[in-house]
């Protein structure tokens, strides 16, 4: 834990540093706190202090990411399961290109630095197992993963055009002491952006993505490949010189996922998640120059998935409903903070982990972030 906190400490150093000329330095953090219950009588908090910077030359960007997590869950009738770690530490470097070609040319690539936390006992994997949608951060740590990418657009009067190709190599590590030697599959993604100008007040955007992924083994032998996953949605925002409001839509649709066992030959052929629909309307009222309150509602529904209800590998579907609000201020030409508080309601049907029966779930999460530019 000590050796991981000094590698962060020494790329934040890296990164904040150097010659002040020319240079644009921005930080940023905060709080996440997290707590919930479900009508199981089992239940959970998450703490989280995320830490963001960014270095900016000219047109090449370096940015870090990581945070400090404590995840508990207090089942009803079971062991709790607690832990308080660094994650892993992501880095993400960039180039804009603007004026030397027809077309805005971004180049860049990620590194997720493995300096979080693997190799989960019994105990810490009930907090894994748990509703993504439930926590803010549910992945504590994977191996070394490289996302090259490169993106091109092309802005018009009122239209704009973009399109982005990357590629995703993730590295060994051992997820947990019953799976030793775990080689996630690598991820090529595929993207489409479209923008349009309405009016001066209606803004549209519509989005696009195509994924797919790599075989997973555990000790070279093939153990599951992801269906391949289509996502879409689409974006309105309408804006006045005190408020906007804007609206959105997405569609999730995953193809076929593949069970392996020491053999080349699949022996499950479905879909391990069900096709997943998310809906969200945000307002924004700006009371003055400085300061500005949002609201919005957020409703999300997944389908059950391809396998039958007496199957291990079934799950009937999930819906959460999220009501959110909060407040922004720019304190400073360099220094702006926010406060929110999201509350939310999960129906988690029957699955694998919770076989013959439904769980609800309440809970919130509180916010709170500051942004310093130097």
């Amino acid at each position: 834990m000590t050796r991981r906190l000094i590698v962060l400490v020494f790329l934040l150093i890296i990164l904040m540093s150097g010659p002040a000329l020319a240079l644009d330095k921005q930080f940023e953090t905060g709080v996440l706190a997290t707590c919930w219950k479900n009508n199981n009588d089992d239940k959970g908090t998450q703490l989280a202090i995320p830490i963001k910077a960014v270095l900016t030359y000219q047109d090449f960007k370096a940015q870090l990411l990581n945070a400090f997590t404590y995840t508990s869950v207090n089942p009803d009738e079971a062991d709790s399961a607690s832990l308080s770690r660094l994650l892993d530490t992501k880095l993400n470097f960039s180039y804009l290109m603007t004026s030397r070609v027809p077309v805005d040319v971004l180049m860049g690539c990620g590194f997720n630095l493995p300096t979080g936390y693997t190799d989960l006992s019994l105990k810490e994997l009930s907090l894994v197992y748990l509703p993504p949608e439930l926590l803010p951060i549910n992945t504590f740590g994977e191996g070394l993963n490289i996302n090259p990418y490169i993106g091109v657009s092309k802005e018009w009067t009122r239209m704009v055009m973009g399109f982005g190709l990357g590629y995703n190599w993730r590295g060994e590590y051992d997820y947990s002491e019953f799976i030793q030697g775990y080689d996630p599959g690598d991820i090529l993604t595929v993207t489409l952006e479209a923008g349009y100008d309405f009016t001066d007040s209606l803004q549209g955007r519509f989005y696009g993505e195509y994924a797919n992924y790599g075989k997973d083994t555990i000790d070279g032998n093939d153990y599951y490949q992801d269906g391949s996953l289509t996502l879409g949605g689409l974006d309105l925002t309408y804006s006045r010189s005190t408020w906007e409001i804007g609206a959105n839509i997405t569609g999730i649709f995953r193809a076929k996922a593949r069970y392996y066992i020491e053999t080349a030959t699949p022996i499950e052929d479905a879909k391990i998640y069900g096709d997943e629909y998310q809906a969200g309307l945000n307002y924004r009222y700006f009371m003055n120059s400085t300061t500005a309150l949002k609201s919005g509602i957020h409703l999300l529904t997944m389908a059950e998935n391809g396998y039958d209800k007496g199957s291990p590998y079934y799950a009937g579907g999930r819906q959460k409903i999220t009501l959110s609000a909060g407040t922004e201020k720019t304190f400073t030409k360099d220094i702006k903070g926010s406060l929110g508080l999201d509350l939310f309601t999960i129906k988690d049907k029957e699955n694998w982990y919770h076989p013959g029966e439904d769980f609800s779930y309440k809970g919130f999460i509180f916010s709170a972030g500051l942004n310093k530019v130097f």
